[in-house]
C-alpha cells in the first residue's frame, strides 16, 4: 500500500525541527498562491504571456510566480488579481 507524503516525511520532519516545520508552512502558503493563480489564469483563458503584458510584468516574472521559484509583492499580486478579476486578501485560519 502507498504511503501518503505525511507518512513518507514524518521521521525527517520530527528531525528537522520546528524551524523546518516554519519554513514548509511558508512554502505551503506560496504553492497554494501559485497554484491559484495558475487555475484563474486558465479560467480566464490566458498564457502567461498575455496575463503579463495585461499586467506589465515580465512574463518570466509570472513563470517565476508560477512555479513559487519567487515572491511577488503585494502590489505584484494586486495587479495579477486586477486582471484575473480576483481579490487578493486575508483569510482567518479555521481553528
Amino acid at each position: 500500500m502507498a504511503r501518503t507524503y505525511e507518512q513518507a516525511t514524518k521521521k525527517r520532519r520530527t528531525r528537522l525541527g520546528a524551524d523546518a516545520e516554519a519554513q514548509a508552512a511558508v512554502l505551503a502558503q506560496a504553492y497554494d498562491i501559485a497554484m491559484q493563480i495558475v487555475e484563474l489564469r486558465e479560467r480566464n483563458g490566458l498564457t502567461q504571456a498575455e496575463l503579463a503584458e495585461q499586467c506589465g510584468i515580465d512574463q518570466g516574472d509570472i513563470s517565476r510566480i508560477e512555479r513559487g521559484a519567487t515572491n511577488p509583492t503585494a502590489r505584484t499580486l494586486q495587479r495579477i488579481a486586477e486582471v484575473l478579476s480576483a481579490d487578493v486578501r486575508l483569510v482567518a485560519r479555521a481553528s
